[in-house]
């Protein structure tokens, strides 16, 4: 009998398909029983199917099952996913285009800087609850979030009960991948040293697996770009054309996608390296969050500097591919067995056979991260094996880079806090220590938080006078 998972959100169409069928293709999870869980109990017999389906066509030992009641789901459990949002597209509205009056479009608006915020002040405490009642039903499992900002809920879970937490974010991924173009090898010889937080996982060293340095490498090619993007040497056709998901254009002549193409996809991540020495290791559109210099008018709030705008649209045009793909799914009598990119199959697989994988997570702050203070979640390499996961490397980020990790992970911490205790004045505060709402006058977060507080006052029962 495999591992017992619990997956909290279980009727999600753009988790729950693809997890069941990254566990089809782990040999470790092949025979797992998994438990959907939602509280819309008409998204679960969709995904039954979806699940039955797998086992069918791969004649697995997978079983699975739904429930709406969270205790029953976690009876027995091993691990428990979290893969929910609270308020939906109806809140989320209200998180971008409250702060665009004020100049702040926010290209993804789900982590950091208003948008950021106000999730996480819906999301932390469900998320507290479904935490407390898996440390009454299921104490020792391993919870493994994947729901956005996740920094913050994974670091609620670990600060408030006994629970332990861990992140997962594929960013760092994509990030080795577009590495593995550039530096021509395979993305498994791509290895990061990282310290950050989710979102702005900041890389800095990466070693590839012939031991070479890849930041050289990388040196090297940014230089001959600066000098002649047309140099030969850029011009060598990439051995894989970037997906259309990366939202990237071609510059230049031929139909082969080159090494200048792809750089030139990536002016805001190639200045970071150039100016500051490390590797920002999410998307440019998440990155630019993080940072007012970036998302400008002068910069076409970013476009200048290639950023994609995903916004509402974005997310909702998403909605509408995940639920398409179930159809897909069901109508296909062959399973892929490409990889999703997600990082559960691989995270369960290396706890459950004690096998040493590492991977990006996001855990408490022991000391690995040491430019930020203890306890606070950090995004680092992990290691898996048979006790969980822990930490690999030990590094810190100085300079202005460092500063501002700092000042997003006190903004992450006060936005706990004022999760936690409805305090409107600590809402003003996390707004305060953010980058990009912090640059605005005074008066004008005053104003801008209070019409947030307000305006998310049906998912905000904390904050109501």
């Amino acid at each position: 009998m495999g591992p017992r998972v619990t997956f909290v959100g279980g009727g999600s169409t753009h988790w729950t398909p693809k997890l069941l069928v990254d566990f089809a293709n782990t040999p470790s999870l092949q025979d797992a029983h998994v438990t959907l869980v939602d509280i819309d109990a008409g998204s679960l017999p969709p995904m039954l199917e979806v699940a039955e389906h797998i086992v069918k066509q791969r004649d697995i030992g997978l079983t699975v099952d739904a429930t709406t009641n969270l205790a029953e789901g976690l009876d027995g459990t091993q691990f428990v996913i979290s893969a929910f949002t609270v308020g939906g597209f109806a809140s989320m509205k209200h998180d971008l285009d409250i702060p665009a009056r004020y100049g702040i479009r926010q290209t993804v608006g789900d982590s950091i800087g208003p948008g950021g915020i106000m999730r996480a002040l819906r999301s932390v405490p469900v998320t507290l609850e479904m935490a407390r009642t898996v440390e009454q039903h299921a104490p020792d499992a391993l919870m493994v979030n994947v729901s956005n900002p996740l920094t913050a809920l994974t670091r609620c879970v670990n600060r408030e009960t006994n629970v332990r937490a861990v992140g997962l974010c594929n960013e760092l991924v994509g990030m080795k991948y577009l590495m593995s173009l550039l530096l021509d090898t395979d993305m498994m010889a791509v290895d990061p040293t990282v310290a950050g937080v989710n979102h702005l996982p900041l890389v800095t060293a990466l070693k590839l697996k012939d031991g070479s340095d890849g930041f050289a490498q990388l040196r090297e090619l940014l230089e001959r770009f600066d000098a002649d993007p047309t140099d030969p040497v850029l011009q060598t056709p990439l051995w894989m054309d970037p997906p259309d998901g990366m939202h990237f254009r071609k510059h230049y002549p031929g139909e082969r996608w080159t090494k200048a193409d792809l750089m030139a996809n990536l002016p805001l991540k190639l200045e970071i390296f150039r100016r500051f020495g490390v590797i920002a290791g999410s998307s440019d559109t998440h990155v630019c969050e993080f940072f007012p210099w970036f998302v400008t008018a002068r910069s076409d709030f970013g476009r200048d500097w290639n950023v994609h705008h995903y916004g509402l649209a974005g997310h909702m045009a998403d909605k509408v591919i995940d639920d398409a793909s179930v159809g897909g799914v069901l109508g296909s009598e062959e399973i892929s067995t490409f990889p999703s990119g997600e990082l559960v199959a691989t995270l369960l697989d290396g706890i459950v056979t004690g096998t040493e994988v590492a991977l990006p997570v996001n855990l408490p702050n022991t000391g690995q991260v040491t430019s930020l203070p203890a306890d606070v979640v950090v995004e680092c390499i992990g290691v898996t094996g048979s006790d969980g996961v822990r930490a690999r490397d030990t590094a810190g980020v100085s300079g202005v880079m460092g500063e501002a990790l700092r000042r997003v992970s006190a903004s992450q911490e006060l936005t706990v806090e004022a999760a936690i205790s409805g305090n409107r004045t600590t809402v003003l505060e996390a707004m305060l220590a953010d980058p990009v709402a912090g640059a605005l006058p005074y008066e004008t977060v005053t104003l801008m938080t209070d019409q947030l507080l307000d305006a998310l006052a049906p998912w905000l029962p904390k904050f109501r006078s």
